[in-house]
């Protein structure tokens, strides 16, 4: 990856990193960009963080390996570790979906959706040009807009795993009135 590009990704960071505290002053109920949890809350959000944490470590081990290795994946090495941490981050998120601490108690569900549509939104326009202009065409994994895709996959799993957790709590709670 030459300079140009990486200055480039991380002038990208920093501006999505902008974006996001303002994304969360929006979107939280008091406009704080901290979103607060009660006390059982914050003990599981505590133990996803540490599963969290010892996944990235695991991919990160796996992927030291294969470069140790000499094994050439078909992709970019940043998208490589993009996707160890982004696979730390959906443990996070399950974690956290499946112990009903998805949502804080300043949070505002709806603006959160809006975000969310908005996110899925701008990772799919970049494919979508992709396609229109038939760039997929004969050149292989480097001219998909990998990195969209890859989050595109990642938001539609939590996605899944919003609408299961949500499914099995209706069920529970339809058998606890029968």
């Amino acid at each position: 990856m030459n300079t140009k590009v990486s200055v480039g990704m991380a002038i990208g960071l920093m501006c999505g990193l902008v974006i996001a505290v303002i994304l969360l002053k929006i979107a939280n109920k008091d406009h704080k960009v901290k979103t607060q949890y009660d006390e059982r809350q914050e003990m599981i959000k505590g133990r996803g963080y540490k599963y969290s944490f010892y996944t990235m470590l695991f991919m990160e081990v796996v992927v030291m390996l294969l470069e140790m290795s000499g094994i050439e994946l078909p992709i970019d090495n940043y998208l490589v570790h993009t996707i160890a941490v982004l696979i730390g981050c959906l443990v996070l998120c399950i974690h956290s979906i499946w112990n009903g601490v998805y949502w804080g108690l300043n949070n505002n569900h709806k603006r959160y959706a809006i975000i969310i549509v908005i996110a899925v939104v701008l990772n799919i326009i970049p494919l979508a040009g992709a396609i229109a202009h038939d760039s997929l065409s004969g050149h292989g994994i480097n001219s998909v807009p990998v990195l969209n895709v890859i989050v595109l996959v990642w938001m539609a799993i939590i996605g899944v795993a919003a609408l299961v957790k949500r499914f099995v709590d209706s069920r529970n709670s339809e058998e606890e009135e029968s």
